[in-house]
């Protein structure tokens, strides 16, 4: 299943076609997800560019999971910009990522009822 925002070949061959378990690995982003990028929120407010920087780095596997490649291309540069700018300089990739985080909730739940 692709959608807009995720693509779930790489979750599939992760869990080699277990559906069963790939429904595990979505439903745990599902509800763990909101507070992490909150926290990239928190942080980019607080002007805390190391917190972010961690908080970033250590958001981006969950996100490859989910196949969501540009959100993880945001993190990545998240994580480096805020080491080199500061964290101010990432307020806009931050408010990108956690618009975007909303497509994917939906399109994982829609996954998810969709049984596909």
């Amino acid at each position: 299943m692709e959608g807009m925002n995720i693509d779930l070949d790489y979750l599939k061959r992760f869990c080699k076609e277990d559906r069963s378990r790939m429904e595990r690995y979505v439903n745990m982003y599902i509800q763990g997800s909101p507070a992490l990028f909150q926290d990239l929120l928190t942080k980019v407010e607080a002007g805390d560019a190391e917190g972010l920087a961690v908080a970033a780095h250590s958001l981006r596997p969950q996100v490859n999971y989910m196949g969501a490649q540009q959100v993880f291309d945001r993190l990545a540069a998240i994580e480096h910009d805020a080491r080199s700018l500061g964290a101010a300089a990432c307020r806009d990739n931050v408010l990108e990522c956690v618009r975007s985080n909303a497509g994917i909730l939906d399109e994982l739940r829609a996954w998810l009822a969709g049984g596909s």
